[in-house]
């Protein structure tokens, strides 16, 4: 039995993309974000483009760029991607 790698499911690619699209929205280039992950451009493009995988705490440095702690939008796309309620008690 085959199975698909977790890059290619569609909740994962949901969510770069939606990462993408709000790097846009923040008016950042792929170098400006590589530059402060001290990445290269390519490996942003990459990672947009589900040919790389992000790591999770490449993620975490991605969401410090992209100012989570102070951006709603990207708080409620984590969340939601990481089905956690916030709701309960941890």
């Amino acid at each position: 039995m085959s199975r698909t790698k977790t890059i290619y499911s569609q909740d994962y690619c949901s969510f770069i993309q939606c990462l993408c699209e709000e790097r846009k929205r923040l008016g950042l280039s792929q170098l400006e974000v590589a530059q402060q992950l001290g990445m290269t451009q390519s490996e942003i493009s990459k990672i947009e483009t589900a040919e790389r995988r992000v790591d999770i705490y490449e993620l975490k440095l991605i969401l410090k760029v992209y100012r989570v702690q102070h951006n709603e939008r990207l708080k409620h796309l984590v969340v939601a991607f990481l089905e956690l309620d916030l709701n309960s008690a941890l």
